[in-house]
């Protein structure tokens, strides 16, 4: 099933948002339009990983659906009480649909079972008498998580509910290491194409902080790197955005680019930001990708460093200022505070 349009925040959790977005605002240093090269031509940057707290993983979990949204794949029955002839299994395709008798083509995914049933029962209404339609889901084949990196069996994993980050490695098949002194401290978790979210595995398996369980969301990729892995995340306006694994030749932006599958159509490659954690604070530069390829001035074609980010806008944004507004140094993800910003001056 294809990623879903963000849902507005409910007006019942403004409010703490809201006083949680004015708190991080307050502490947190904002990042710095670079201007000088030289900042972003030298290795002297801090690499220490921003791990998400509790109250940054509410966050990311207030907007997650507690109910199983059917999909591509899944085998479901649709019971149509005492009319044998229209009831039986059906899966649904990969546009969503199934095939009902005398109904034809009917759109099942991207909804509950309690929303498919009525709506059927409506449909059918105009046909028989007091239909009643039951969906029942037989095998769950849309929630899903992809699970890579440092696990016994990376791959893709199927959830019938709500799903957390401990029940995904659990399923992953354990945590295998080739050091018994090399302990696993440290996942993130790739949510859509604005959200990068690392999680303190110390903390959460050694410590049992269950409060860093979080929630998961359909399609996330949760990756689990070698203890000294470097990489650096691709975000916005590019194909396959993610985390790419700097390699010992090294990384420049535009590898890095072309390891994502390069701009979308709607990428604005004129402002592209590489954000970069340096001594105090939280650097920014604007890379104009356009130009570089134009002139053939590879100058700003930066080699990147390690938890580096690149991030390339959509079309039609006005300003960087708007990002740089919800980009806090020690969350290292926009999307929190694009969703805080938007539902509060929509």
């Amino acid at each position: 099933m294809s990623q879903s349009p963000r849902r507005p925040i409910h007006p019942p959790i403004l409010i703490p948002l809201l006083l949680y977005l004015l708190l991080i605002s307050a502490c947190a240093t904002k990042p710095l339009e670079v201007a000088d090269d030289t900042t972003f031509s030298r290795n002297s940057f801090r690499t220490e990983i921003p791990f998400a707290d509790p109250e940054v993983i509410r966050l990311h979990e207030a907007n997650l659906t507690h109910e199983y949204i059917i999909g591509s794949g899944d085998l479901l029955t649709v019971d149509i009480w005492n009319r044998p002839k229209l009831s039986g299994e059906h899966v649904v395709g990969p546009y969503g649909n199934i095939t009902l008798p005398m109904l034809g083509e009917f759109k099942i995914g991207g909804m509950n079972r309690k929303k498919a049933s009525k709506i059927i029962t409506g449909l059918y209404r105009e046909y028989y008498e007091e239909p009643i339609a039951t969906v029942k889901i037989i095998k769950y084949m849309n929630n899903r998580v992809y699970v890579l990196g440092r696990v016994a069996n990376p791959g893709v994993i199927h959830f019938s509910g709500q799903a957390t980050l401990l029940e995904a490695l659990a399923m992953a098949g354990g945590l295998p290491t080739r050091d018994k002194t090399i302990f696993l401290s440290k996942c993130y978790i790739v949510r859509g194409k604005n959200q990068i979210i690392w999680i303190d595995l110390l903390k959460l398996l050694q410590r049992a902080n269950l409060k860093l369980n979080i929630s998961l969301a359909n399609n996330d990729i949760i990756y689990i790197p070698e203890s000294m892995d470097a990489a650096v995340f691709v975000m916005g306006e590019v194909e396959n955005p993610g985390s790419y694994q700097i390699q010992t030749t090294g990384l420049s932006i535009l590898d890095a680019i072309n390891l994502a599958g390069g701009p979308t159509e709607d990428a604005q490659t004129n402002k592209i930001r590489l954000i970069r954690e340096m001594e105090e604070q939280e650097g920014v530069k604007t890379i104009d990708m356009e130009l570089m390829l134009a002139t053939g001035n590879l100058s700003d074609n930066f080699l990147l460093l390690d938890n580096d980010i690149i991030y390339i806008p959509k079309k039609g944004i006005a300003t960087f200022n708007y990002y740089l507004r919800q980009i806090d140094p020690f969350l290292r993800t926009f999307i929190s505070g694009t969703i805080i910003h938007d539902t509060l001056t929509d």
